[in-house]
């Protein structure tokens, strides 16, 4: 068993993993379809580089979660379902593996169709409008935490977007997350 699932291999699922990897919980994740950051090669709003090429911060990201011990498999997850509140959780893929986790961050521009086996438990609110929005996001707390376990980042969470709101909704959740899990403030500075 996992102690974090993270659905999306974009930059904020890879950056939600850095996040749960480095404070030593045994990250997974799982990422579909190429992530859609990989679609531009001039991102120009992030205070660390003049331009840096989508696919290049997704490569640099993979690279940092698996130096930090985390896991990432190339695979799309097809159900996530529980037995009881608040969990584990069993994330089943399209290659018919499965993988248990005791919580989970949703961070995938992808359909819900997913999370259909957990409906009860999640609420959806409509998206906005325009070519770049999802038409409906996963409605969360102040901390990015939908239920019991299940944090939400990234277009998942959000309508802007953009790769520096991304990355730091990613951060968010998987700070929220460690904290959550042990019970007081998770502050991550340095080594």
């Amino acid at each position: 068993m996992r102690e974090v699932l993270v659905i999306g291999g974009g930059v904020a699922g890879l950056q939600a993993a850095v996040f749960t990897a480095k404070a030593g919980l045994d990250t997974l994740v799982l990422s579909g379809d190429e992530p859609l950051v990989c679609s531009t090669d001039k991102i120009q709003n992030l205070v660390t580089r003049e331009r840096i090429a989508g696919d290049e911060i997704i490569d640099t990201g993979r690279e940092r979660v698996q130096s930090l011990g985390g896991d990432i498999r190339d695979t799309t997850v097809t159900d996530l379902t529980r037995e009881d509140t608040p969990g584990p959780f069993t994330a089943t893929t399209a290659n018919a593996e499965t993988h248990i986790a005791e919580s989970v961050i949703v961070a995938t521009a992808d359909e819900f169709d997913f999370l259909e086996p957990l409906r009860d438990e999640l609420e959806f609110v409509s998206g906005r409008d325009g070519e770049f929005t999802m038409e409906r996001h996963i409605e969360t707390d102040e901390a990015n935490q939908a239920t019991d376990n299940v944090f939400v980042a990234g277009l998942a969470n959000t309508w802007e977007y953009q790769t520096s709101v991304a990355i730091g909704d990613g951060a968010k959740a998987a700070v929220n997350l460690i904290s959550d899990r042990r019970d007081e403030a998770y502050i991550d500075h340095d080594w």
